[in-house]
């Protein structure tokens, strides 16, 4: 009987389990049984069976599966028979083995690895780490934009404890396109405030502040994440196009589209919504051709936005044109003309009459450079007024008028208008026809200094135009002073540029600006992986009084004004490209680009 008031088994009643034993060691068992629970030895040796040599088999089998007569004698499963000596129920009273020291015997038992094997299996575990590796893009001559990629969301803590950490998911971590966004924003340059302190301004005057819509996933959250975007890349013109799939985003950037990130067209109607609210436009109804804009309004910035939807295939495009103030140069030495040009400019500005006419196709910059201009003009001493088809930048100290396209008027109804508030100097958005290039010579000659643009490849050929709208050669003399045509082109960006030789052809181009080295595009992350970081202005200045003054009596054709410059100072647009080309500050490719191949 054990201590506990439990009744000890003979050994005789289980013969199965003690073949060896049996009723003989039951005095042994007896003899022993007024010892104390501690006096068995602890650490007596055990006794391990050897394994048959099939014991891979046995030991894929269930122990279900093995008979009674398969395991080894005097065992309970896998333990040992009492030895001579040993009172019959000590394998009861003996404690089981620890785990520990089981795992050990069992690691004991098993066949030792050679160092071979060893070397082998961790040259194998290094190679599959390797592959599984990503491999790394090159820091130059990749193509690629660098946030193609959406980010990993982020680990982030819920329930109480992201409560009270700040931790917490949000919506961001939860849609693709949101964090995608989120991780642009992040990257680029900072311009001192964020998506947050955003104010866009309705038409109406209606706010919408993106604060309250923070982390919300709405329309507003996802226009504040864009517009933010574009001021930190500088873009000039948003893209909204939608396919099968969803819409696609890309933005202007240094005259050329980059994509930015595809939304869910579920995702992208709120947004779409935010804008009509704000332009005051139908948002039910049928599709059709939608125009609007709207403002918005951050810490010491200012922009307004002219949009247009579009109805396609797979629902409205939208467009939306970036007018950010903050990027336009405010004089004409911040637009990067030659210290000769810009001498010649302000010396026209200060005249009481004359004519400056810009060229150039559409994007090229001309409604910057002449409101340049005008910022060189005294408004308080001068009555300066504008007539635009629209008003694109707001300056204050002028006044400035729409054309109200919506009745049927234009520039040419209008003029006459205009002329009658005693203006100083006119802006004219667009000489379009000839009765509104008539007019703004008129003025010209009646005193007033008049600016206009003309939509024309070059300086000559503008003025070939005016002679080709039946205008008079002689009033066309008096009244012209200088004509300007402008290209914007990209520059390389510093930090990836790649330095070559030049080779005969380049030389040819180059002439007499040839150096050692010229550069080509690279790609990182800095220039979104174009190669190209920022757009510098390139300038031909055709001063009409002095260049080709007697030349336009005769009535000339192009070929023959082409002549009449030769020998001046004037030098075309394509010459002062090249000179960029030779100073590394852009390439060959995107002068062609520009201005066309040679």
């Amino acid at each position: 009987m054990s201590t506990d008031g439990k009744r000890w088994s003979s050994a005789d009643e289980y013969p199965e389990l003690f073949p060896e034993g049996g009723a003989a060691d039951t005095s042994d068992s007896a003899a022993d049984d007024d010892s104390s629970h501690d006096d068995f030895d602890v650490d007596a040796p055990l006794v391990d069976e050897p394994r048959p040599a099939n014991h891979e088999g046995r030991r894929s089998m269930r122990p279900s599966q093995r008979s009674r007569s398969e395991r080894s004698p005097g065992s309970r499963r896998s333990g040992r028979a009492p030895t001579s000596g040993e009172p019959a129920d000590a394998h009861e009273r003996r404690p089981r083995r620890r785990e520990t020291e089981s795992r050990t015997t069992d690691r004991e038992r098993r066949p030792r690895r050679s160092e071979s094997d060893a070397k082998s299996n961790a040259a194998a575990a290094k190679d599959r780490d390797v592959e599984a590796r990503p491999k790394k893009k090159k820091k130059s001559g990749s193509k690629s934009v660098s946030f193609s990629d959406v980010p990993p969301p982020e680990k982030k803590r819920g329930g109480l404890m992201g409560f009270l950490f700040g931790n917490r998911k949000t919506v961001e971590d939860e849609h693709p396109h949101l964090r995608k966004l989120a991780h642009v924003q992040r990257t680029l340059q900072d311009i001192g405030f964020g998506p947050e302190k955003l104010v866009f301004v309705g038409a109406g005057g209606d706010e919408i502040s993106v604060r309250e819509h923070m982390n919300s996933g709405d329309g507003p959250h996802l226009l504040g994440l864009v517009t933010t975007i574009a001021f930190q890349s500088k873009t000039t013109d948003i893209h909204c196009e939608p396919s099968a799939s969803g819409v696609e985003i890309r933005m202007r950037i240094d005259g050329t589209l980059v994509p930015l990130v595809e939304i869910p067209k579920a995702a992208i109607q709120k947004m779409y919504g935010v804008i009509k609210v704000l332009c005051q436009i139908q948002i039910g109804g049928k599709l059709d051709v939608q125009e609007g804009s709207y403002s918005s309004v951050a810490p010491g910035r200012r922009s307004d936005y002219r949009i247009s939807f579009t109805p396609s295939v797979h629902g409205q495009k939208l467009a939306i044109r970036v007018l950010d103030a903050q990027n336009a140069p405010q004089t004409l030495k911040q637009l990067g003309l030659p210290g000769a040009f810009v001498k010649t400019i302000s010396a026209v500005m200060k005249q009481n009459a004359g004519m400056v006419l810009m060229c150039g196709p559409t994007g090229s910059g001309k409604t910057t450079t002449l409101y340049s201009m005008l910022r060189s003009v005294d408004f308080r001493s001068r009555n300066v007024m504008t007539l635009e088809d629209p008003v694109e930048y707001q300056i204050d100290g002028i006044t400035q008028i729409n054309i109200d396209s919506e009745h049927g008027k234009s520039f040419s109804d209008m003029l006459p208008a205009l002329l009658r508030q005693d203006p100083d100097v006119l802006l004219i958005g667009e000489i379009r026809d000839a009765e509104s290039a008539k007019i703004a010579m008129q003025a010209t000659m009646t005193g007033h200094l008049v600016l206009s643009t003309v939509h024309a490849p070059d300086t000559l050929s503008t003025l070939h135009r005016l002679l080709d709208l039946n205008a008079d050669p002689n009033m066309v003399a008096a009244a012209l002073d200088l004509i300007m045509s402008q290209r914007l082109l990209r520059t390389l960006c510093e930090e990836c540029r790649q330095r070559r030789r030049p080779d005969q052809e380049d030389i040819r181009r180059l002439g007499g600006a040839v150096r050692d080295a010229i550069y080509e595009p690279g790609g990182c992350r800095k220039c979104l992986g174009t190669g190209y970081s920022g757009r510098r202005a390139i300038f031909e200045l055709l001063d009409v009084k002095k260049q080709v003054g007697d030349a336009i009596h005769g009535n000339p054709n192009i070929v023959q004004l082409r002549k009449a410059v030769q020998g001046t100072a004037f030098q075309s647009l394509r010459q002062n490209g090249y000179s960029l080309v030779a100073q590394g500050v852009t390439t060959f490719d995107e002068v062609d680009r520009v201005i066309g191949v040679e």
